[in-house]
């Protein structure tokens, strides 16, 4: 059974890895089902690569903010109401949480995904600061620091139509062939970016950000073009070096620098469909507009 709640497992393909989620808790599962709809398998033969346990606790006496320590192949994670581990080299994880994470859809993803892509992004599936849109079969990666309009052009490119893979962070899969993969999650703007309406407001990385829901995502793509994001005065799209683009991207932010090089790996194998250079003004809109008029040819 791929994930039913009265049962105690589901399976999972996130980022085409069979996975296999194990809950001491119906409540759980029923969780993991909402969070992970995307990726749920139905394979008879499914095999699993990953593990993750669930298990439901006591809220902890000690109120304190998520906490995330890595070290090698091992991360661990606590907070208020939640303790959990992962080992990368042995594809495991596991996490005890309160009911009252259980419940809330956001705080459970965010702990199930810390866990899950740390393995994923450590076998096979390298993360890269970059958001990433559809065009046809042609996913156009933008790739920058943070500030640099990542995530504002990925809401642009949504409400022009068009399927979003992250606002964020893109995986390279280069074995046994290339493959870009999406996570789908909400996007996160400045509230003031936010189109009207009453949206989630949550911290991301000690700043407040609206949550808006990116309609049907993108998955993953076989074909990518690398642009590298700066800011100026007036639009302009064009060709860039490929060294160029992959030097000022290994510049890489928090987090991402525990993966030097594998990065560069990942970088390589997407600038191998060419590497653009893109000026941002303040109107995203006519970005997408741009993009969209440049690529169009290469379908």
């Amino acid at each position: 059974m791929s994930g039913d709640p009265s049962s105690n497992l589901l399976k999972l393909v996130p980022l085409g890895i069979p996975t296999l989620i194990i809950a001491d808790d119906p409540q759980l599962i029923a969780a993991a089902c909402a969070a992970y709809a995307h990726w749920r398998a139905a394979a008879p033969d499914f095999e699993p690569q990953i593990e993750l346990r669930l298990a439901i606790g006591r809220a902890s006496t000690e109120k304190v903010s998520l906490a995330i320590t890595v070290e090698g192949s091992c991360l661990w994670l606590s907070g208020e109401g939640v303790c959990g581990s992962a080992d990368a080299a042995a594809r495991n994880a596991s996490v005890t949480m309160s009911p009252e994470i259980a419940k809330d859809a956001a705080q459970f993803a965010e702990i199930c995904d810390t866990l899950l892509l740390f393995i994923l992004a450590r076998n096979g599936r390298t993360p890269v600061h970059a958001a990433a849109f559809l065009l046809c079969d042609l996913v156009v990666v933008l790739a920058g620091p943070s500030g640099s309009g990542k995530s504002t052009l990925a809401l642009a490119a949504a409400s022009a139509g068009y399927r979003v893979l992250s606002d964020d962070t893109v995986f390279v899969q280069r074995e046994p062939s290339f493959r870009l993969w999406g996570f789908p999650r909400a996007i996160h703007v400045y509230p003031a970016d936010a189109p009207a309406g009453e949206h989630p407001i949550r911290n991301r990385n000690g700043k407040l950000k609206a949550a808006l829901r990116i309609g049907a995502p993108a998955l993953s793509a076989e074909r990518a073009a690398l642009v590298l994001l700066e800011r100026g005065s007036e639009l302009a799209l064009s060709p860039a070096a490929r060294a160029e683009v992959i030097e000022a991207l290994m510049h890489l932010d928090a987090g991402f620098d525990l993966l030097q090089a594998a990065s560069r790996a990942a970088f390589e194998a997407l600038a191998s469909g060419g590497t653009w250079r893109l000026t941002l003004t303040s109107d995203p809109a006519a970005a997408i507009d741009a993009l969209r008029d440049r690529f169009a040819a290469t379908q």
